[in-house]
């Protein structure tokens, strides 16, 4: 398997800022897989498309329409003569895609290694090490930081077995089991981009993590009988504290995660998840049902939950459905949690005439509702997303409207974003334009502008500015600037960038993306006054061997350097 250094080099700003919150690993093993066996452009089909997480579901419905009504690609470059499909679209996701060449499965040991140190301070330490024999896959990582003390607190080891349309996966890993209201780790449609992840079905899909809350133990297997199904069970440590009461929570009242507090409250949850995925699927249309059990030790509390508790074990189950036309896709899903809570999502996306792009989803949620693999909802929730994009020779311009509601306190939220995008030459320009009211009052409004010139292929410098505002007593604002200069060669890749900030509050903290090393995402939180800068490099000396450096610097109370090294081998 090989890291996915060009995805770091042209990686999309907009669609992780997006899901900044959500578990992303899942997103690395699929992109990593896809490096090492690209989609054919002229066969894939739009479950296999969607795994490209660039890709809209609108962009996958535009890729088998032009094959249907002009015929086969004859390379990848041929995705421009689609409307919609900009310069910078293309780059990210050519190396996932293919055109009439056979898809390689390398077999072998591939083994990453990386260390990285804040000087002065604390280092972390990270191996990866993958053989893959026939249809057997065996992994076993390391991930060290500063908080764990113990082996058994930071490596994670197991095995995969694939056979045909059955899979089996045992060991000390996250296992991402499908999508929805239950099973979608990376989340909803509430962030914009995470839509996407809910129209199909991921199935078994290991990612081997031992970041905090991340590793456990769990066993999977997927199969078809007389209908596609999965069955799974997970035991994982969480950490957390546990109250005189004998209550564990996961949160400390004041919101600060419990795993803050250091090693003492580490490990203090324990969490068992059994449960099964049936499916049934034709070309056009897929019907689920899935139902999992849980339990804690000791009792868990949620904060998130309106009365603050759950209780020692819960039953979730639901059924979902879509079905895909030639311009349209249609989904919904139904779930029940814990205490008769309620969950409901549903949407349709497709392509209009006249270059238009459209898609309206909505979402019901009792208070409290709680899926400890998929989605969460902290209060009552009625919402509706609409979004709408148009291409034209002039510019590219998109109008996305979100609409809440909470009844517990009996208010409405209003999100409106509006943007527009031009590519002249070499110049690719994007403007974005944002503003939230609470009934009639605004209490915030945005805008960000993105510049990138790429006059040669392996050449490329992105510019950015971007403003937040937050508007109560007093107006507070936060400010961003930066610049970052890149060469994306096969052989020799580099980054370098540097961005000042100015935010006088929390909540008008930007995020921003910096490249971090292969297998790890970084999206800093810019907040309060200072200064970043990084500098990456990536070296292939060899066909089996890849180098990876990179120093980074943050100023805001003081001045932080970090430093860290990746090597991977394949044999």
């Amino acid at each position: 398997m090989t890291l996915i250094y060009l995805f770091f080099l042209t990686l999309n700003q907009d669609f992780w800022e997006n899901a900044q919150e959500k578990d992303l690993e899942t997103i690395l093993w699929e992109l990593e897989e896809l490096k090492d066996n690209p989609l054919d452009l002229n066969t894939a089909g739009l479950e296999e498309l969607s795994k490209i997480p660039f890709l809209k579901p609108t962009d996958c419905l535009k890729i088998i329409g032009y094959r249907e009504r002009y015929g086969e690609f004859e390379s990848v470059d041929d995705l421009l003569k689609i409307k919609g499909f900009e310069k910078g679209l293309l780059e990210l996701v050519r190396p996932y895609l293919t055109v009439n060449t056979r898809k390689i499965k390398w077999r072998g040991l591939h083994n990453s290694i990386r260390f990285q140190k804040e000087l002065n301070s604390s280092e972390k330490f990270y191996t990866r090490t993958i053989l893959n024999l026939n249809d057997y896959q065996i992994f076993l990582v390391t991930e060290k930081d500063p908080g764990e003390s113990s082996f058994f607190d930071y490596y994670s080891t197991g095995v995969v077995v694939e056979e045909k349309q059955r899979k089996f996966a045992l060991g000390n890993y996250n296992l991402d089991y499908g999508a929805g209201v239950m099973l979608s780790t990376l989340g909803s449609f509430f962030s914009g981009s995470d839509f996407r992840f809910l129209i199909r079905e991921r199935g078994i899909t290991p990612y081997t993590s031992t970041m905090e809350n991340g590793g456990f133990f769990g066993a999977a297997l997927s199969d078809t009988l007389l209908l596609n199904y999965c069955i799974f069970y997970s035991n994982q440590k969480l950490d957390g504290k546990v109250d005189t009461s004998g209550h564990a929570w996961s949160f400390d009242p004041s919101g600060i995660h419990a795993d803050s507090a250091g090693l003492a409250r580490k490990d203090r949850i324990r969490e068992e998840i059994i449960g099964y995925y049936l499916n049934y699927k034709t070309k056009t249309f897929q019907l689920y049902q899935s139902t999992y059990w849980s339990a804690y030790e000791p009792t868990f509390v949620c904060r998130d939950s309106n009365n603050e508790f759950y209780g020692k074990d819960y039953t979730l189950t639901g059924i979902g459905g879509r079905y895909g036309g030639e311009r349209f896709i249609v989904f919904g899903e139904f779930a029940r949690s814990f205490a008769s809570r309620l969950g409901c999502i549903f949407g349709w996306t497709g392509l209009l005439p006249y270059n238009f792009e459209f898609s309206l989803a909505g979402s019901v949620f009792n208070p409290g509702f709680y899926a400890p693999k998929g989605i969460e909802a902290k209060d009552d929730y009625l919402g509706l997303c609409i979004d709408f994009v148009q291409h034209s020779r002039i510019f590219n311009s998109g109008t996305t409207v979100n609409i809440y509601t909470n009844s517990l306190n009996d208010t409405t939220h209003y999100d409106l974003r509006l943007n527009f995008g031009r590519t002249i030459g070499f110049t690719e320009t994007k403007l974005t334009f944002n503003w939230r009211y609470r009934q009639s009052y605004k209490i915030s409004s945005g805008s960000k502008v993105s510049l990138r010139l790429q006059p040669r292929k392996p050449i490329y410098l992105d510019l950015r500015l971007q403003d937040k505002y937050l508007y109560g007593d007093s107006i507070k604002k936060g400010l961003f600037g930066g610049i970052e200069f890149g060469w994306s060669g096969a052989l020799i890749g580099s980054k370098i960038g540097f961005g000042i900030y100015d935010t006088e509050s929390y909540l008008t903290r930007i995020y921003v993306y910096e490249p971090d090393l292969p297998g790890v995402l970084n999206n800093r939180v810019a907040y309060g006054k200072g200064r970043y800068g990084f500098g990456y490099l990536m070296v292939k000396p060899l066909p089996k061997i890849v180098l990876h450096c990179k120093y980074a610097i943050n100023e805001k109370d003081s001045l932080i350097h970090t430093l860290g090294f990746q090597a991977e081998i394949k044999i």
